[in-house]
C-alpha cells in the first residue's frame, strides 16, 4: 500500500510554470546584456584612448583608468555571483591587494624616473667602491 503524495507535500513532484521560467530567464538575459554592453564599451573606449594622443603620460593614464574600470566591472560581476563576505570574496580581495602590492614593488624597483630606482647610484655604490 502506498501513501497518498498529496499528504506529503515535500515529496510531491513540483509542477513548473513555463511562463514563470521564461520570464525569469529574460530577467537574467537583460542583466547579462547590460553587463556585456558595459564591458564592450569600456574595451572600445580603451582602444580609442590608445589611438588618441594625449601626450607622453596621458595615454598611459587613460589606459590605466580604462583598466581600472574593467577590473571594477568584473569585480562587480563576481560579487553578484557570491555572497558579499564569503570565503571566495575574501580571497578575491586579498588577491587584489596582493597584486597591487606586487605592482608597487615592481615599479619601486624599476628604472623609471620619479617612480623607481630606490638605490640611486647602482653602478658606484659607496659601500662597494673601496678596495680591500
Amino acid at each position: 500500500m502506498s501513501a497518498d503524495p498529496a499528504l506529503h507535500s515535500e515529496e510531491a513532484p513540483h509542477a513548473h510554470d513555463p511562463a514563470a521560467e521564461v520570464a525569469h530567464a529574460w530577467e537574467h538575459f537583460w542583466e547579462n546584456v547590460k553587463f556585456f554592453a558595459g564591458f564592450l564599451s569600456i574595451v572600445l573606449l580603451t582602444v580609442v584612448a590608445w589611438n588618441i594622443n594625449f601626450g607622453p603620460t596621458g595615454n598611459v593614464i587613460a589606459i590605466a583608468v580604462c583598466a581600472v574600470l574593467r577590473c571594477t566591472l568584473i569585480a562587480y560581476f563576481m560579487a553578484s555571483l557570491f555572497k558579499q563576505f564569503s570565503f571566495v570574496m575574501k580571497t578575491f580581495i586579498f588577491g587584489a591587494i596582493f597584486l597591487a602590492g606586487m605592482i608597487f614593488l615592481s615599479w619601486w624597483d624599476s628604472e623609471l624616473r620619479g617612480i623607481g630606482d630606490p638605490i640611486k647610484d647602482r653602478i658606484n655604490v659607496p659601500s662597494q667602491s673601496h678596495v680591500p
